[in-house]
């Protein structure tokens, strides 16, 4: 993957929000983290004062932990985008930015968007079958009603021997919490967080070899999270690396 220049601009808007948002970071103890996905090498910004993850955002290309997870995985199995094909849904902007050059990628949006070059709906992917050798799918399934027909859908696109890296928001548990019947969404979204149908739990993995797929979590030790600002213990924004 392509490594994001430094970006002023980028840096500065930032820092400003982190100003307003936690003032206090700028004199606490920090760590010195390296960006994963874009090298930058310095302080982080925090996502909000008491927030699990202190070193949350890099300000160079304003990645988030899952985004940089997602980008060690990429570094750490030394895997190459030439001639590949990559569809990756709903793109983040950091992923997107370094991503967009590949003649290969797709970003694809079920609405148009300046960090999307395709519209794409999950449950309905506008592609052949085997198409694609990696799909990217990060943070997504937690918002899709039907994430049953969203699974199925990823795996009949991903060419045999493909990879398709998913991440979800996780409760630490072994079961997925879904909403009962009648539940309203307010009372839904007060347990999951806005726009989200469901809180998975481990067995996510399990959700997406029903479909075919061989499920494994990418492992990282406590040196690389705290190193990267990917959080540690059980907090961790584990990804779940899923083979065809």
């Amino acid at each position: 993957m392509k490594k994001f220049k430094n970006s002023w601009l980028i840096q500065l808007k930032v820092w400003l929000r982190a100003l307003v948002r936690d003032p206090k970071q700028f004199v606490r103890n920090r760590d010195i983290c390296e960006c994963s996905s874009c090298g930058y090498r310095g302080f982080f910004a925090t996502a909000r004062k008491g927030h699990v993850h202190a070193a949350f955002r890099c300000p160079n290309c304003e990645s988030r932990p899952r985004d940089r997870n997602i980008a060690l995985f990429f570094q750490k199995n030394a895997l190459s985008f030439d001639g590949k094909s990559i569809l990756h849904i709903a793109p983040e902007w950091p992923l997107f930015r370094q991503l967009k050059a590949e003649p290969g990628y797709v970003g694809g949006d079920i609405q148009k968007r300046r960090n999307a070059n395709s519209i794409v709906d999950i449950t309905s992917i506008n592609f052949d079958s085997n198409h694609f050798d990696f799909l990217i799918c990060n943070h997504v399934m937690e918002h899709v009603q039907d994430d049953k027909k969203a699974m199925e859908e990823c795996y009949r696109v991903l060419k045999n021997g493909g990879v398709a890296i998913f991440s979800v928001p996780l409760s630490g548990k072994p079961e997925t919490w879904e909403p009962p019947a009648g539940m309203s969404v307010p009372e839904i979204e007060a347990i999951v967080g806005w726009d989200h149908k469901r809180y998975y739990g481990y067995d996510f993995a399990d959700k997406l070899e029903k479909f075919g797929f061989k499920v494994e979590i990418f492992k990282i030790n406590e040196a690389e999270a705290k190193l990267h600002g990917i959080a540690s213990g059980d907090f961790n924004d584990e990804i779940f690396i899923a083979r065809k």
